[in-house]
């Protein structure tokens, strides 16, 4: 049965993101290592309670870790991100084709975004107009 994938709030992903990275002292052990990473130590505060609570983080001995759930929760924000950028990407590129027919830049761009193209495979096409 398949486990449901917890939504993050922003702030919840950039501790995350942190983590995905390496372990780090909780707040209450070191209270800088949350300013030394540009987050806000009531917030993160916070997240802990709310991310320990969703099984996405462990503190162990006083250092925070990422569980196997938190990694694929983060990874998952990252990916729909993303997908949601290329998403826009192909809709600019469909907006400009639509102003200017003519022009080689909509195509590159679209075929970048949807993968079929390298960024090479682009700049190539482009240089060749």
């Amino acid at each position: 049965m398949p486990v449901p994938i917890p939504a993050l709030s922003s702030s919840e992903r950039q501790t995350l993101g942190h983590l995905a990275l390496a372990d780090f002292p909780h707040p209450d052990v070191e209270p800088k290592s949350a300013a030394a990473r540009g987050l806000d130590e009531g917030q993160l505060r916070l997240d802990i309670e709310e991310l320990r609570r969703t099984r996405q983080v462990t503190v162990i001995e006083g250092r925070l870790s990422i569980t196997e759930l938190g990694m694929v929760a983060y990874l998952t924000a990252e990916r729909d991100e993303l997908k949601a950028t290329l998403t826009d990407m192909s809709a600019l590129a469909d907006e400009l084709q639509r102003r200017d027919p003519v022009s080689v830049v909509p195509h590159s761009l679209r075929q970048l975004a949807q993968g079929v193209w390298t960024l090479g495979q682009a700049l190539a096409h482009l240089d060749r107009a």
